[in-house]
C-alpha cells in the first residue's frame, strides 16, 4: 500500500505556510531537505514550506503527485506564482541515501541522481553548484572591506541583513542608533549585547541602541572605529550616559508574582498603589520589592478583609502566626512592620500615632573579621591582574560589593588620591582613601585592560556582575587556606577592625564605612583584638599572683 503525504495550510510567525505530515524516518527527512524554503517548527512539531507555486511543483516531482493529499482549503493553482527558478528533478528510482547527514556523500549523491531543468537546457546539478560557489566567492572578495546588505526570504518575508566586514550605523532619531552586525561576527555580537540600554529588533534583524557617547566609547573600545561604517555624522553635543526612563528590575523577581495572581481587585488595587508611591519617592528596587512581597503575604492570610479595613490587631495576629508555623526572624519580623506602615502612611494616609505594632528587639550580631596575615594571604592568591585589583579596592578602601562594581574611571582621582563613590547605599555619596599600595596595580591594570566606562569591566566590555566578584573571592579563600566562613563583605569588616585598631576615631571611620549611625560603626570597638588585648583574664591575674608568692 502506498504511503500518502497530508499537505495543510497553517499560519506560522504571521505567515502562511504548508504543514507536511508523514510518518518519519531518514528517507523523507533525506527527501525534504532537498526542498527549498523547508524548515523544521519544534512548536508545531512538523515540517513545513513556502505556501507558493514553487513549493507544489517541488512536492510533485520529490514525492510524486499521487502520493500527495490536498484538503479542500488548499488549492494549488490558486497560489501566486512566483518567478519561474530551476527545478530539482529525480529519476523515477526511489533515493537511497544511506547517511542523510554526510555531506560528502549527499554531495557525490546530489551529482549524480538530480538533474537541473530549465526551459532550454538541462545541465548537471553539480555544474550549477561550482558555478554558484563560484560566483559567491568573488562576490565576498568584493565586499570583504565593506558593509552591505542582501536581501533573504525569511519565513516568507524579505528581510535586509548586513555581510562583510564592518558593523553598518545608521541613525533612527535623536536619540536612537541602529546597528546592522554581521551573522558570523559573534564576537561583535556579545560586545553589542554589553552596550547599557541596547535592544533586539526581531523584525529589522538589528540591535537598537542608545545615541549617546557612552555606545561609541564602548563600540571604540572592543570593535575598533575602522570597523564601524556611518550614513551619519556623528553629533558632538550629544548625551554621555543613557538613562532608562523607568526602573529595570531583574526577571527573577516578575517570576515572584503567584501570589499576586491570588489577590482579588480591591488587594491588587492596593499593591498597584503602593508600588506607585514607593517608585515616585525613588526608593531602592529591593526596598520595593521587599514591600510588594511581605504586604502580598499579608492580604492572601485576610483574603476577605478589605486593605483599608486590617488594624494592628490584625497584622500582630498575622505575625503571631508567622513566628509560630513559619519561625521567621527578627530582621523579617520589622521587615513585614515596615511594609505595612509603608501601605498606612503612604497610601492610606493615616497618622503614625495611630500604628501600634510591637517591634521586636534586634539581635546584636559581630561579624566575622580576617587578620592582617589572612588578609595578605587572600589578596596575593589571584594571579590574575583584574582580580588581585578587586580584592585590593575592597579592602584598601573598605567598600561594598556594589560600590566597586559601580566605580566608574572618572571616579578616580590619582592627584588627590581618592575615589568618589556615587549613590552609596542609602543614596548618599562619598570619598574613600586610594591606597598608596593599590596605585602600581591601578596604572599597570590600565595599560593592560584600558577600562573605558566602568573601571572594572567584563571580558566584552559592560559593567562587571557581583556574581563574577563572588566566585573570585571564594576562589582565593580556596587557595589561601583561610577560614570558610568568611565572605567577600567580610574584607570590609576587616578594614573597620584593622582601622580601629590602629587607632583611628569612630567618627572618621563613619565618614569613610557610609554609615547613617554612629552605632553602626561602633561595634567594631567590640571585635577590636587590640582592645581586648587590655583586659586581662582574672584566671591569669591568680596564677601570676601564686607565682609571686611561692
Amino acid at each position: 500500500m502506498m504511503k500518502t503525504i497530508n499537505l495543510s495550510k497553517i499560519e506560522h510567525r504571521g505567515v502562511n505556510r504548508i504543514k507536511v505530515s508523514y510518518k518519519r524516518d531518514a528517507d523523507f527527512i533525506a527527501k525534504i531537505k532537498t526542498i527549498r524554503g523547508r524548515r523544521w517548527s519544534k512548536t508545531k512539531n512538523c515540517w513545513h514550506l513556502p505556501y507558493s507555486k514553487e513549493s507544489f511543483e517541488q512536492l510533485k516531482i520529490v514525492f510524486g503527485e499521487e502520493r500527495l493529499v490536498f484538503p479542500k482549503k488548499i488549492k494549488p493553482d490558486d497560489v501566486e506564482k512566483k518567478k519561474e527558478k530551476p527545478i530539482v528533478v529525480l529519476p523515477k528510482k526511489d533515493l537511497d541515501i544511506s547517511d542523510p547527514f554526510d555531506p560528502i556523500k549527499s554531495r557525490e549523491i546530489f551529482n549524480k541522481i538530480f538533474t537541473v531543468v530549465d526551459e532550454h537546457t538541462p545541465f548537471p546539478v553539480g555544474d550549477f553548484l561550482k558555478k554558484k560557489e563560484k560566483e559567491s566567492k568573488t562576490t565576498h572578495e568584493k565586499t570583504n572591506n565593506e558593509a552591505s546588505f542582501k536581501t533573504i526570504l525569511r519565513y516568507g518575508q524579505k528581510v535586509r541583513v548586513v555581510v562583510g566586514e564592518k558593523i553598518f550605523v545608521e541613525k533612527i532619531n535623536e536619540k536612537w542608533l541602529r546597528l546592522f552586525v554581521p551573522f558570523d561576527k559573534k564576537g561583535w555580537i556579545a560586545v553589542v549585547r554589553n552596550i547599557h540600554g541596547r535592544q533586539w529588533n526581531a523584525e529589522k534583524i538589528s540591535w537598537k541602541v542608545p545615541y549617546v557617547k557612552q555606545s561609541f566609547w564602548h563600540l571604540k573600545k572592543y570593535v575598533g572605529m575602522e570597523y564601524l561604517e556611518f550614513n551619519f555624522q556623528i553629533e558632538k553635543d550629544i548625551p554621555d550616559e543613557y538613562f532608562s526612563p523607568t526602573p529595570i528590575y531583574p526577571k527573577k523577581n516578575i517570576k515572584k508574582r503567584n501570589g499576586f495572581d491570588q489577590l482579588n481587585e480591591a488587594q491588587k488595587k492596593a499593591i498597584h498603589q503602593l508600588e506607585e508611591k514607593i517608585i515616585l519617592l525613588q526608593y531602592s528596587r529591593f526596598t520595593l520589592t521587599s514591600y510588594r512581597n511581605h504586604l502580598i503575604g499579608v492580604f492572601l492570610f485576610f483574603k476577605n478583609i478589605l486593605p483599608e479595613k486590617l488594624t494592628s490587631k490584625d497584622i500582630q495576629n498575622y505575625i503571631l502566626h508567622k513566628i509560630k508555623f513559619k519561625k521567621i526572624s527578627e530582621s523579617t519580623q520589622n521587615s513585614i512592620i515596615n511594609a505595612v506602615k509603608a501601605y498606612w502612611e503612604k497610601v492610606l494616609k493615616r497618622p503614625k500615632e495611630k500604628i501600634d505594632i510591637p517591634r521586636p528587639k534586634s539581635p546584636k550580631h559581630l561579624p566575622n573579621v580576617f587578620s592582617q596575615e589572612e588578609v595578605v594571604r587572600l589578596i596575593e592568591s589571584p594571579k590574575n591582574l583584574k582580580h588581585k585589583l578587586i580584592l585590593l579596592l575592597i579592602y584598601s578602601a573598605g567598600l561594598r560589593l556594589s560600590e566597586v562594581i559601580n566605580i566608574r574611571t572618572r571616579d578616580i582621582n590619582l592627584d588627590r588620591r581618592v575615589i568618589f563613590i556615587k549613590n552609596g547605599k542609602g543614596k548618599k555619596d562619598r570619598f574613600v582613601t586610594l591606597a598608596e599600595e593599590v596605585l602600581p596595580y591601578l596604572k599597570k591594570y590600565n595599560q593592560q585592560y584600558r577600562p573605558n566606562y566602568w573601571l572594572i569591566e567584563g571580558v566584552h566590555g559592560g559593567q562587571y556582575s557581583a556574581s563574577s566578584i563572588q566566585k573570585i573571592f571564594q576562589r582565593a579563600l580556596q587557595e589561601s587556606k583561610v577560614f570558610a566562613y568568611g565572605t567577600i563583605h567580610t574584607l570590609r569588616h576587616s578594614y573597620a577592625t584593622h582601622c580601629v585598631e590602629n587607632g583611628y576615631s569612630i567618627a572618621l571611620l563613619q565618614e569613610a564605612l557610609g554609615h547613617a549611625s554612629i552605632k553602626t560603626t561602633e561595634k567594631y570597638l567590640h571585635i577590636s583584638s587590640k582592645a581586648l588585648r587590655t583586659l586581662r583574664s582574672p584566671l591569669d591575674i591568680i596564677k601570676n599572683n601564686n607565682r609571686k608568692q611561692s
